[in-house]
């Protein structure tokens, strides 16, 4: 029996196709909804079966917003008890979150195997992404099985001395393709430009990226700005410091209605990991707000460049219309079948 685990939209949207997956493999599952993340959660809970566990309880009321030590804490001994008072043959996480590292170490600490979807990025800065770097790391090496989304991936693993490595391609492309053929969407160019914001990391200099998206959007009067907002109070408070007739902040948009904009988006401008990936299937260039990127191959086909906290910078290279398509370096919307697959060969 294999739990799959999960707490936070992006976890979800990159592993419903693994549901999926194992579903049309015959391969028995439970999930798990550790309820980490529930503003954004509401929009893709569909997508996966009702959780057969939840940890949703301990995150509601008085404590709801919690520290990266008292979330940790929660799922933590929630876990322990989960994972002890019932027999599992393996713990399948996905990406970097606490969830993941919290999950996974609790099966590590009871004997039972983990499986790591998108194992294997790096920056090689422990401060960049924070605390994401230092739990897939971690995440890494107490793995049983590493499912690796790229070429690059598999080599940080295999230097490390992470077990098990597998390349299957990113399972964000399958979720991408499942929306494109049912959504039936087709790449337009129009002076539409998706913004995200949200990185930990970037809480300290939001009021400036802020004052910088609203001076390039004054300059720049032909574009029109599209700012679905963070629904965290270190981004939220800003919003009123966007005074450009030319940017649209709306609340947080559904999953479909995101891949729709940045169907007809000229280009985005991000701080999510993410949309990095999304961008490579809609062949969109993208302004990162971040340092580093454990995504380089995103700039290596030059859909991507790191900008730091400088957006002005980069806006006539983001303008110019990227090449034509390539394939997305992600693979081609079959890493989770490759993944069903694997676990079936290897637990059976």
């Amino acid at each position: 029996m294999i739990l799959i685990a999960y707490g936070t939209r992006p976890e979800i949207i990159k592993l419903f196709p693994v549901v999926d997956a194992l579903k049309s493999e015959g391969i028995p599952f439970k999930t798990l909804f550790t309820g980490q993340q529930t503003d954004l959660y509401e929009d893709v809970k569909d997508l996966v079966p009702t959780a057969d566990f939840s940890f949703a309880d301990a995150f509601s009321g008085e404590g709801k917003h919690n520290t990266l030590g008292m979330s940790f804490i929660k799922i933590c001994e929630a876990s322990e008890r989960l994972l002890s008072d019932r027999s599992f043959d393996l713990v399948l996480v996905q990406g970097d979150t606490t969830t993941a590292w919290a999950l996974a170490q609790m099966a590590f600490y009871n004997g039972i195997k983990v499986a790591h979807v998108e194992a294997g990025l790096r920056t090689f800065d422990l401060e960049n992404p924070y605390p994401e770097e230092a739990n897939r790391i971690l995440i890494d090496h107490v793995a049983f099985l590493n499912f690796a989304p790229t070429d690059r991936a598999c080599r940080n693993l295999r230097k490390s001395g992470a077990r098990g490595v597998y390349l299957v391609g990113n399972t964000v492309v399958d979720a991408v393709n499942h929306f494109k053929d049912n959504l039936r969407l087709v790449n337009e160019a129009s002076n539409v430009v998706p913004v995200t914001l949200h990185r930990r990391e970037n809480h300290d200099i939001m009021a400036f990226l802020f004052d910088e998206l609203n001076d390039v959007a004054t300059h720049n009067p032909e574009l029109e700005f599209v700012l679905p907002i963070h629904p965290n109070p270190n981004v939220n408070r800003h919003r009123t410091r966007l005074t450009a007739t030319n940017i649209r902040v709306v609340r947080p948009v559904n999953y479909p209605d995101m891949l729709r904009l940045m169907s007809r988006a000229s280009f985005l401008i991000s701080d999510s990991g993410g949309i990095q990936e999304e961008a490579t299937c809609f062949n969109k260039k993208v302004i990162i707000l971040r340092k580093v990127t454990e995504r380089p191959e995103v700039v290596d086909m030059g859909l991507g460049v790191l900008a730091g906290r400088d957006i002005a910078k980069h806006i006539e290279w983001a303008k110019v219309p990227p090449e034509p398509a390539v394939k997305s370096p992600y693979g081609r919307g079959n890493a989770a079948k490759k993944i069903a697959r694997i676990l079936r060969e290897k637990v059976g």
